[in-house]
């Protein structure tokens, strides 16, 4: 396993974290006042999403680079209609809100750029 591979699934299971922790907030699970129940349904399932990825990566290496580009790819859509619908004025337009999307953004971007770089 290189070092490229560990650093892919490394940005794969905190992504799965990541989501899983926002999800969880807008079920109001962690904290109050940032629920939303479309927002936690479409964490939980990009959540889900990047677990799948994640354990592709492990156990098919041959398909662990095409996978950690489809999930990443998948959840940074997911993000960007995220954001699209807080600009609009769906659901909570909070700092948190921005915040967490940001990071979701960067973090996915970032396991991005490396899953392409890795052979």
């Amino acid at each position: 396993m290189t070092t490229a591979t560990t650093k892919v699934r490394f940005f794969l299971a905190v992504e799965v974290v990541l989501f899983a922790l926002a999800s969880l907030l807008h079920r109001g699970i962690i904290a109050q006042g940032f629920e939303h129940a479309r927002a936690a349904v479409a964490e939980g399932i990009i959540a889900v999403v990047l677990a799948i990825g994640l354990a592709i990566n492990v156990y098919s290496p041959s398909e662990a680079r095409a996978a950690a580009l489809w999930t990443q790819s998948f959840a940074l859509v997911g993000v960007c209609v995220g954001l699209a619908m807080i600009f609009i004025g769906i659901g909570p337009r909070t700092g948190l809100d921005y915040g967490i999307h940001a990071v979701m953004a960067l973090t996915l971007m970032s396991g991005l750029m490396l899953a392409r770089r890795a052979s």
